[in-house]
């Protein structure tokens, strides 16, 4: 038996916007419902009024901007670990003839990982 413990996905509560709810939708959630106010836009069969039309112009304005913020912050999250990766493998490089224990590497990978972790969850709207 390992007591090694296992990697959990970061928590919520973390980030600058702790206090706030969450109000952007996940990803997939917000291209969902995009495509389907572009579907009901294209339809020539629907007659909006000029305030329903507005209305759902305003909506595709939000969900841009939450997929925009979105993939934003997991982009970011990315690049941090992207560089920590690069300065591993740096690391592991100028080592070369160096082994390393297993409780080393695995604290060297360990925030490399939940970082990749960040990025999806921010991805899909879990963070």
């Amino acid at each position: 038996m390992s007591n090694i413990t296992p990697l959990t996905p970061p928590t919520p509560g973390n980030e600058s916007n702790a206090g706030k709810p969450n109000h952007r939708p996940a990803t997939v959630a917000a291209l969902v419902e995009l495509n389907q106010l572009i579907a009901k836009l294209q339809n020539p069969l629907t007659h909006h009024s000029p305030t329903a039309l507005r209305l759902l112009v305003e909506r595709l304005a939000e969900l841009n901007q939450d997929i925009e913020q979105t993939l934003s912050a997991s982009n970011q999250t990315l690049a941090r670990a992207s560089e920590g990766m690069q300065s591993l493998l740096d690391l592991l490089r100028l080592a070369d003839g160096t082994p390393f224990p297993a409780r080393q590497l695995f604290s060297l990978l360990t925030p490399l990982h939940q970082e990749m972790l960040l990025a999806r969850y921010q991805l899909v709207g879990k963070v």
